[in-house]
């Protein structure tokens, strides 16, 4: 997949193609939360920190419900515990955002997950 510079805000959800995956990693075509901030998004033109989202329910504390005009044909919860580092080249195309309280709530998730 060749690199190419995606323009991207924080909250924005994306359906994106991540690569193979190992044991639970999530696999195939899904959506995506951006969660990097503006200044790596600007600074890394051709990664972007991200969240993915499932359409599944485990009443898991950590899996945060989409709120805000998402784009997504169902309800979705982003795995606050999988974050990770994807190229832009993986992002197809954009499907709506996340509100800002969303946003904030996935954040702090990574933040505790990170013990900083």
């Amino acid at each position: 997949m060749a690199e190419r510079r995606v323009e991207l805000n924080p909250g924005e959800v994306w359906w994106a193609a991540p690569d193979a995956s190992v044991g639970r990693e999530q696999a195939g075509r899904r959506p995506v939360v951006i969660v990097a901030g503006p200044e790596y998004l600007e600074l890394v033109g051709t990664l972007a920190l991200s969240v993915p989202v499932t359409s599944t329910n485990r009443n898991w504390p950590n899996h945060v419900p989409l709120a805000g005009p998402h784009g997504l044909p169902r309800a979705g919860f982003a795995m606050t515990e999988q974050p990770r580092a994807i190229s832009r080249s993986r992002l197809e195309r954009r499907a709506g955002t996340v509100d800002e309280a969303c946003l904030i709530e996935i954040r702090c998730w990574i933040h505790d997950f990170l013990g900083s």
